[in-house]
């Protein structure tokens, strides 16, 4: 007989640590990504030459921001199961999906940098229009992404019936999901009080988490003198 783990390290103790970790660092990145952003409500050429040094500073950030919200869609999705099965499993799937697509969008930011470098201003806003005109990038990526927000705040209002959360948590990360598009004609400072929000909504479920972890049980030995029966 062996064991999957040891004292020394539990996979399932590493994954909910993970998990925690994705809670605690996503809207710390999120915001750096908000806080870093160019002024302005549109991909101008002029305002991305002036500001080209945030411009990448802030599509990294967030391209890692929505790395970690995978992780954040898949935790919630697993800290609501026992009760709400089928909206774990539909919402932590369509929530991650959307957060891949978030961060595939991001990569514009970088062609739209190299247009207002190498191209008349026109031209750039041009190329920028018709490529965001494309089906593709409107069924394939636009719409896609914006189911992130309904299917977190799914996840989070679980979570509360869960005892995960408090019933003030999924109201906060309604308002910070919410504030920077409130607020696109507001600077950067101003867009990043919508992670901050959603950082006092979603840090304390990833630190009770983390804590809890620490006393969390190792996984039960694995028996492999058993025969192994083949379900196929």
């Amino acid at each position: 007989m062996t064991t999957t783990t040891t004292a020394a390290f539990s996979t399932r103790r590493f994954w909910i640590r993970a998990g925690a970790l994705s809670l605690i660092l996503w809207p710390i990145v999120h915001f750096s990504g908000f806080l870093t952003s160019p002024p302005g409500q549109t991909h101008e050429p002029a305002v991305f030459r002036e500001h080209a040094t945030l411009v990448q500073v802030s599509g990294v950030l967030l391209h890692y921001g929505a790395v970690l919200l995978v992780g954040v869609v898949l935790t919630l999705a697993w800290l609501v199961r026992d009760r709400t099965p089928r909206l774990s499993a539909i919402a932590g799937l369509v929530g991650a999906l959307a957060a891949v697509n978030g961060s595939g969008l991001l990569v514009s930011d970088f062609y739209d940098l190299a247009l207002a470098f190498t191209v008349p201003d026109a031209e750039a806003v041009a190329v920028t229009d018709t490529a965001q005109g494309y089906a593709g990038v409107l069924y394939g990526f636009l719409l896609p992404g914006f189911l992130l927000h309904p299917a977190l705040i799914a996840l989070a209002v679980a979570a509360v019936r869960e005892g995960r959360a408090r019933w003030w948590q999924p109201v906060l990360l309604v308002a910070g999901l919410a504030l920077p598009f409130l607020a696109l004609s507001e600077s950067p400072v101003v867009q990043s009080l919508g992670p901050v929000l959603i950082a006092v909504a979603l840090i304390p479920i990833g630190a009770r988490l983390l804590a809890d972890s620490s006393s969390s049980p190792i996984e039960a030995p694995v028996d492999n003198s058993r025969p192994r029966v083949d379900t196929a």
